[in-house]
């Protein structure tokens, strides 16, 4: 089967909040359209937001927070707005998805899912990482989402999709047994019930050489558009790498992956975004890496790839319309 490629239409960097202070906001979610108790519909995202500062002595560790915010897909300079309809998490890496659960009765309601990371650091070392994983929580309304799992110790992009109509779900992860990798597995449960660390931890790799671990080379999964061939799922990821020798300078780029359920195979198709082709904007002050050439897939639009988010620099939120090639 081929496949459309894709390309940045109008790569944007969106306005910074203005709740934030000296805050940096960056690593969005997907975009989901949502409505409020008034009845007006938003375009939502949630964001990582965080000290704009990474040393010995003050770290990001333990206070970032997954905030959720409005804006408009129309006009990429308007400002992003606090949504108070919507509750605010402690964590970091911020995903965000639609997804069906069946209730005792037999019916089935449509429900939100958000995940983010919590990293905590060591008490007398600010800046390393004691523990880490992702906490998943759901509920019928974004002010009422509660606690329902955890991911792995020490996983990060752990992703969730669903095909229209089901209750089964798709499951992404990303192992990391070394420093600098991690690549992806897959494996499917019959409803959210039934997520879990041991179930995540038990899938298998997809392909052990997409980013073999101890190439230097890592990727995984932020976002999933299922349908409408169901055998297939395209994946909006990540594949990052060490530029220098001293090892403190990363390269991200965003990219699209094919995942062939069936055949058990995954396809690059190509990739959709690198740093340079955003305006220039904030770049994390992070005294151990050099985030100037780093962009971090966030999301699509409401489960397609009409639109796109994204963190750029590890201290911008992009944004931009994203057009098929023949």
């Amino acid at each position: 089967m081929s496949f459309e490629k894709y390309k940045l239409a109008n790569p944007a960097l969106l306005p910074k909040p203005t709740d934030i202070g000296d805050y940096i906001a960056y690593n969005p979610s997907a975009i989901w359209t949502t409505e409020s108790k008034s009845g007006k519909r938003h375009d939502i995202m949630y964001v990582r937001i965080e000290p704009d500062r990474s040393c010995s002595t003050s770290s990001h560790l333990g206070k970032s927070l997954a905030r959720p915010y409005t804006f408009d897909i129309n006009n990429f300079n308007k400002p992003l707005k606090p949504y108070y309809e919507a509750e605010e998490k402690m964590g970091e890496d911020p995903a965000l998805t639609r997804i069906n659960r069946r209730l005792g009765s037999g019916a089935i309601e449509k429900i939100w899912l958000l995940s983010c990371v919590d990293a905590q650091p060591f008490p007398d070392k600010l800046n390393q990482v004691k523990t880490l994983h992702t906490k998943f929580y759901a509920g019928k309304k974004l002010n009422t989402l509660e606690h329902i799992a955890d991911g792995p110790e020490w996983m990060k992009d752990i992703r969730i999709a669903q095909d229209l109509g089901s209750t089964a779900l798709h499951i992404y992860g990303r192992p990391q047994p070394k420093d600098c990798s991690g690549n992806i597995t897959y494996t499917t449960i019959d409803s959210i019930e039934k997520l879990n660390a041991q179930v995540i931890s038990e899938a298998p790799f997809i392909d052990e050489t997409l980013f073999e671990i101890g190439s230097n080379t890592w990727g995984g999964v932020n976002d999933v558009i299922t349908g409408p061939d169901p055998n297939v799922n395209i994946l909006l990821a990540h594949s990052a790498r060490i530029t220098n020798e001293s090892g403190n300078k990363v390269q991200y780029k965003s990219e699209i992956l094919a995942h062939y359920l069936l055949e058990k195979t995954i396809l690059r198709l190509g990739v959709l975004a690198t740093a340079n082709l955003f305006p220039k904007g904030t770049i994390k002050a992070d005294d151990a890496k050099d985030c100037r050439d780093v962009v971090f897939s966030g999301g699509g639009y409401n489960g397609t790839l009409q639109y796109a988010s994204f963190g750029v620099r590890d201290g911008s939120i992009g944004i931009s319309r994203v057009q098929k090639l023949n």
